[in-house]
Protein backbone atom coordinates (compact mmCIF):
# COMPACT_ATOMS: atom_id res chain seq x y z
CA UNK A 1 0.00 0.00 0.00
CA UNK A 2 1.31 3.45 -0.92
CA UNK A 3 1.79 5.41 2.30
CA UNK A 4 1.54 8.75 0.42
CA UNK A 5 -1.72 7.86 -1.34
CA UNK A 6 -3.99 9.74 1.12
CA UNK A 7 -1.80 12.85 0.89
CA UNK A 8 -1.67 12.61 -2.90
CA UNK A 9 -5.43 12.14 -3.04
CA UNK A 10 -6.02 15.11 -0.76
CA UNK A 11 -3.72 17.30 -2.85
CA UNK A 12 -5.46 16.28 -6.07
CA UNK A 13 -8.89 16.91 -4.56
CA UNK A 14 -7.76 20.30 -3.33
CA UNK A 15 -6.58 21.18 -6.84
CA UNK A 16 -9.87 19.99 -8.35
CA UNK A 17 -11.76 22.15 -5.85
CA UNK A 18 -9.61 25.15 -6.71
CA UNK A 19 -10.14 24.65 -10.43
CA UNK A 20 -13.89 24.13 -10.01
CA UNK A 21 -14.18 27.41 -8.13
CA UNK A 22 -12.11 29.12 -10.82
CA UNK A 23 -14.45 27.77 -13.49
CA UNK A 24 -17.42 29.19 -11.57
CA UNK A 25 -15.66 32.55 -11.19
CA UNK A 26 -14.96 32.62 -14.93
CA UNK A 27 -18.58 31.68 -15.67
CA UNK A 28 -19.58 34.69 -13.57
CA UNK A 29 -17.32 36.94 -15.64
CA UNK A 30 -18.82 35.47 -18.80
CA UNK A 31 -22.34 36.22 -17.56
CA UNK A 32 -21.38 39.80 -16.73
CA UNK A 33 -20.27 40.21 -20.33
CA UNK A 34 -23.46 38.52 -21.55
CA UNK A 35 -25.48 41.11 -19.59
CA UNK A 36 -23.57 43.93 -21.25
CA UNK A 37 -24.14 42.35 -24.66
CA UNK A 38 -27.83 41.95 -23.82
CA UNK A 39 -28.10 45.64 -22.94
CA UNK A 40 -26.49 46.63 -26.26
CA UNK A 41 -28.79 44.26 -28.16
CA UNK A 42 -31.86 45.61 -26.36
CA UNK A 43 -30.92 49.26 -26.97
CA UNK A 44 -30.27 48.61 -30.65
CA UNK A 45 -33.15 46.18 -31.26
CA UNK A 46 -30.72 43.46 -32.30
CA UNK A 47 -31.74 39.80 -32.35
CA UNK A 48 -31.05 37.77 -29.25
CA UNK A 49 -29.27 35.00 -31.13
CA UNK A 50 -26.46 35.14 -33.65
CA UNK A 51 -26.07 31.65 -35.14
CA UNK A 52 -22.83 32.55 -36.90
CA UNK A 53 -21.17 33.68 -33.66
CA UNK A 54 -22.34 30.49 -31.93
CA UNK A 55 -21.12 28.33 -34.81
CA UNK A 56 -17.69 29.99 -34.77
CA UNK A 57 -17.43 29.46 -31.00
CA UNK A 58 -18.40 25.79 -31.36
CA UNK A 59 -15.69 25.32 -33.98
CA UNK A 60 -13.13 26.87 -31.62
CA UNK A 61 -14.30 24.62 -28.78
CA UNK A 62 -13.99 21.51 -30.96
CA UNK A 63 -10.52 22.56 -32.09
CA UNK A 64 -9.42 23.10 -28.50
CA UNK A 65 -10.85 19.72 -27.49
CA UNK A 66 -8.90 18.01 -30.23
CA UNK A 67 -5.73 19.83 -29.24
CA UNK A 68 -6.00 18.83 -25.56
CA UNK A 69 -7.70 15.45 -25.87
CA UNK A 70 -10.94 16.54 -24.21
CA UNK A 71 -14.20 14.78 -25.00
CA UNK A 72 -15.97 16.91 -27.60
CA UNK A 73 -19.49 15.94 -26.49
CA UNK A 74 -18.74 16.98 -22.91
CA UNK A 75 -17.36 20.33 -24.05
CA UNK A 76 -20.25 21.02 -26.39
CA UNK A 77 -22.74 20.24 -23.60
CA UNK A 78 -20.86 22.66 -21.35
CA UNK A 79 -20.86 25.29 -24.09
CA UNK A 80 -24.60 24.78 -24.59
CA UNK A 81 -25.18 25.42 -20.88
CA UNK A 82 -23.14 28.62 -21.07
CA UNK A 83 -24.95 29.80 -24.20
CA UNK A 84 -28.39 29.04 -22.78
CA UNK A 85 -27.67 30.94 -19.57
CA UNK A 86 -26.39 33.92 -21.57
CA UNK A 87 -29.57 33.88 -23.66
CA UNK A 88 -31.73 33.59 -20.55
CA UNK A 89 -30.09 36.68 -19.10
CA UNK A 90 -30.39 38.55 -22.38
CA UNK A 91 -34.08 37.60 -22.71
CA UNK A 92 -34.64 38.96 -19.21
CA UNK A 93 -32.95 42.24 -20.12
CA UNK A 94 -35.05 42.55 -23.27
CA UNK A 95 -38.25 41.73 -21.36
CA UNK A 96 -37.43 44.29 -18.66
CA UNK A 97 -36.74 46.90 -21.30
CA UNK A 98 -40.05 46.18 -23.07
CA UNK A 99 -42.18 46.05 -19.93
CA UNK A 100 -40.23 48.50 -17.79
CA UNK A 101 -39.61 46.04 -15.00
Amino acid sequence: MDVNAPDDLRALRDEISRLTLEIIRLAGERLTLARKIGEIKARNNLPLEDPMVERELKIKVVDLCQKYGIDINFSLRLLELLLEESKRIQREITKNRLYGA
